[in-house]
């Protein structure tokens, strides 16, 4: 029997491993039965994989809500019904309220005009183009000091030893989180991804979600109070200071604000940059292309965006009857923004499967579009940029025979689980 589309889709909902690897063939079929959009029984919304329609959704926030079940407990997602056995437990319950408390809140990615805007506002400070261009040394050097750790060996796995690291520990620094907190900092962050595109995280994940989020308030908050009392020229003092005509942002606010920045400034790199360093790894041609010219690292970096979107999709819902092209949609109904699939429109893209780092232009959607595009999209290609110029200075930068092709299991984080690679060592303490 042939498995219907919509078979596949649920197959990419439970994780399957060969679609989680590989899931262009499906968008492909997608995009072939779409017209414009298709409508999945499985995952409860349209899958939009047209550029162009994903484009005229994107920059219609008053028709389409960012309110999704991406970002929320209460719908289509299971945390919910964990969290009700959770708070029974006696230490979890006073943890599941604040919870509860929490995510009803609309801040950054979750939020929708006018709060969105007056959010961004306030916040675009901490993204300025000058404290990106000052961060540039600083992104080097920890760089430069990853590598040391491992450029004498002639071996690496560039997922762990750097592909990791670098956001992290570039984000740490920016909240003011101690390096000796690093690991603590890590686990939260890896609690917050549980609930994204995971159909059926498991009671002790979504406990550790809940109790990931009641320590990082904690420490936070601690933090916002110190830096409102004594401002510094760094990230958290920006949240903590935060207003927009004299108006403040809220605590609630301030707190999931930087939750956001955690996440997209960890997860989402790190995905980027294994991205970066597999394909260094397997053409050899275009690396040693690259090394030779460095000037074109920045056009390499934005056909990596494209051509793997770090964000697979992510949903929207309809605040009143609409439609799709020339299908009617409910008040209500999802749709799946599948911004990987439409970064491969060969309505858009000509070839779109083919790696190309010549694309003039290439417009790409990875870090969304319109409204909510990406706040941090400046931090993450600077460190895509030096993270790209780091791995071109391992010499004969190849996969290892030891490599696998292991994904997380999720349907909206497509990111490696390791990257092991070898290359000619060099001398040891060699940045």
């Amino acid at each position: 029997m042939t498995e219907s589309l919509d078979d596949r889709i649920q197959r990419l909902l439970d994780r399957d491993e060969e679609l989680l690897a590989c899931p262009w063939a499906l968008f492909d079929d997608v995009r072939s039965a779409s017209d414009p959009a298709f409508y999945s029984e499985a995952m409860g919304a349209w899958v939009v994989t047209s550029y162009q329609l994903l484009h005229e959704v994107l920059v219609d926030p008053e028709t389409w809500s960012n309110r999704s079940p991406t970002a929320t407990y209460d719908f289509r997602n299971p945390v919910a019904d964990h969290a009700s056995a959770i708070s029974k437990e006696p230490e979890m319950a006073e943890m599941v309220s604040r919870f509860r408390s929490r995510n009803r809140g609309r801040v950054l990615n979750t939020a929708d005009p006018p709060e969105h805007v007056r959010q961004r506002r306030a916040l675009n400070r901490a993204f300025r183009p000058a404290r990106l261009r000052a961060l540039e040394p600083e992104v080097r050097s920890v760089s430069d000091q990853l590598v040391a750790a491992f450029a004498h060996r002639g071996r690496a796995d560039l997922f762990r030893e750097y592909a990791v690291l670098l956001p992290m520990v570039m984000i740490s620094r920016m909240l003011g989180v101690p390096e000796e907190e690093l690991e603590v900092f890590k686990g939260w962050s890896d609690a917050f991804a549980i609930p994204i595109g995971r159909a059926n995280p498991s009671r002790d994940e979504v406990r550790s979600y809940i109790r990931s989020e009641s320590e990082f308030e904690d420490y936070f908050s601690a933090m916002i109070e110190q830096r409102q009392a004594e401002p510094r020229d760094d990230l958290i003092s920006d949240v903590a200071n935060a207003e927009v005509d004299g108006e403040p942002l809220s605590h609630e606010e301030r707190i999931t604000a930087l939750r956001q920045f955690l996440l997209a400034g960890n997860e989402t790199t790190t995905t980027l940059l294994a991205n970066i360093g597999h394909r260094l790894a397997t053409d050899h041609e275009l690396r040693d292309r690259l090394a030779d010219d460095r000037d074109l690292v920045p056009a390499f970096v934005e056909e990596a965006l494209r051509h793997e979107a770090p964000v697979t999709g992510l949903f929207r819902v309809a605040t009143r009857d609409t439609r799709l092209g020339d299908l009617p949609v409910a008040e209500g109904e999802f749709a799946w923004l599948a911004f990987a699939a439409a970064n491969r429109d060969p309505e858009s893209c000509p070839i779109p499967h083919e790696f190309n780092i010549d694309r003039d232009p290439n417009d790409h959607v990875a870090f969304g579009y319109g409204e909510h595009y990406c706040i941090g999209q400046g931090l993450a290609r600077l460190e895509a940029k030096v993270g790209t110029n780091a791995m071109l200075d391992l010499p004969n930068l190849a996969l290892a025979d030891d490599h696998t092709e292991d994904f997380v299991d999720s349907y909206i984080l497509r990111c490696r689980t390791q990257l092991m690679v070898i290359f000619d060592p060099l001398e040891e303490g060699t940045p």
